[in-house]
């Protein structure tokens, strides 16, 4: 069956949680998209609202972000650890990245001269591993600043860190602590054995089993997909995945012999695309022009949709550009931009800042795409994105200090 790149598009858009939002945003519906979504990405860059706040934001409006706190930090819903960098995750799916955590932990009872980030173990007194356990075993939950440490000499970075901080980090890698909460953005670490419900599923699956779920997981996330679009969701140094695309390639095809799965070919893509057989109704409802979502929304360049810039280019015909890692003379649009989405099509992109002392939204800038015609729905889907976007950024007016540019 050939189809469209339109329906690919427009399918990722719905199993990515596009649409309507919800009148009122409660518990169920942050978790519910997480959910839907597999992870969520934290980063830290804090110009606007975070980054995993606003994957939300882009899907749910403006909600109580003390609610993803509950999730993650009281309900024991949601968990901190790697899936796509460091992500929230639902705590259902434990069990499979469990795996990942038996490998980090082997690392460290190996005491390897490197770990990840290119950090040197064999700087990290063995001794501070044990101390730093049992602090928490003792004091309970414990964040990186409670442990002194005296620098020889400035930091280097970001992973330059004190020896307690590599040892807190690769002891949440390994499974042995978890996130208890965070204060001020910063992670208190505790036991995972005390933290975990008693509910939670901690039988190992088999790496066929590991396998078949981030496979089932990511389709259901992405809809029709790739291979290769598998690699670049659930990050294989993240999940400690070694399955390489052409072995993919060869799982999807005998799951497509089976039926467990539907091969499609995509207008003007070489390789095949595959969906989750439940979903081969809705695929064909799309192709003949079923699809509802007109609406504009403001997405952070570290967004589910956003991940996979290659086929963000191939679908959307868009590239996605984050410029903050860049040196300021390099940069086009600025040091924080997020990508324009109206109805099924990428169409620019805003470079917002928040002056939070004086409670103003300050928009550098806007750009549209070239070939976008800027109409009059646009402009009042946007103004009124805008509206909920500085809402959700607490700001009170919002200045925009540019003409919209074209490029």
């Amino acid at each position: 069956m050939e189809i469209a790149k339109e329906t690919v598009r427009r399918l990722m858009l719905e199993k990515q949680g596009f649409g309507d939002p919800p009148k009122t945003v409660t518990k169920q519906d942050v978790f519910d998209t997480v959910d839907r979504l597999g992870c969520v990405q934290i980063d830290t860059i804090n110009v606007v609202e975070r980054a995993h706040r606003l994957t939300l934001w882009s899907r749910l409006g403006a909600y109580d972000t003390s609610l993803l706190d509950d999730l993650a930090y009281r309900d024991r819903a949601l968990f901190e650890h790697w899936a796509h960098a460091a992500s929230y995750i639902p705590l259902k799916d434990y069990r499979f990245f469990l795996h990942s955590m038996n490998v980090r932990r082997e690392k460290i009872r190996e005491n390897l001269k490197k770990w990840e980030y290119g950090i040197d173990w064999s700087k990290v007194d063995p001794d501070i591993l044990e101390n730093v356990l049992e602090r928490i075993r003792e004091e309970g939950p414990l964040a990186t600043r409670d442990f002194e440490h005296k620098r020889e000499r400035p930091s280097g970075g970001w992973w330059d860190w004190k020896p307690a901080k590599v040892i807190l980090e690769a002891l949440l890698g390994a499974g042995v602590l978890l996130v208890s909460h965070r204060k001020n953005f910063q992670r208190y670490y505790d036991l995972a054995e005390r933290l975990l419900p008693d509910w939670i599923d901690t039988e190992i699956p088999t790496e066929e089993e590991r396998t078949q779920f981030f496979i089932s997981r990511t389709m259901g996330c992405l809809g029709l997909l790739k291979a290769s679009d598998i690699r670049k969701y659930y990050l294989p140094w993240c999940i400690v995945s070694g399955k390489t695309s052409k072995q993919l390639q060869a799982i999807l095809n005998e799951l497509a012999d089976e039926e467990r799965m539907v091969r499609f070919d995509v207008d003007g893509e070489r390789q095949p695309y595959f969906s989750l057989a439940d979903d081969v109704s809705r695929i064909s409802e799309i192709e003949a022009g079923d699809f509802g979502f007109d609406g504009v929304r403001f997405l952070t360049n570290f967004d589910n949709l956003i991940w996979d810039r290659e086929r963000v280019k191939t679908l959307f015909g868009f590239e996605a550009k984050l410029e903050t890692y860049i040196p300021a003379k390099k940069r086009k649009y600025g040091y924080f931009n997020l990508p324009i989405l109206s109805g099924d099509r990428l169409v620019g992109k805003i470079v917002p800042r928040m002056d939070r002392k004086n409670e103003i939204l300050i928009i550098e800038s806007v750009w549209h795409e070239p070939w976008f015609p800027v109409d009059e729905d646009f402009e009042d889907s946007f103004s009124e994105t805008l509206d909920s976007f500085a809402e959700f950024n607490g700001a009170e007016t919002v200045e925009i200090i540019e003409e919209p540019r074209v490029g």
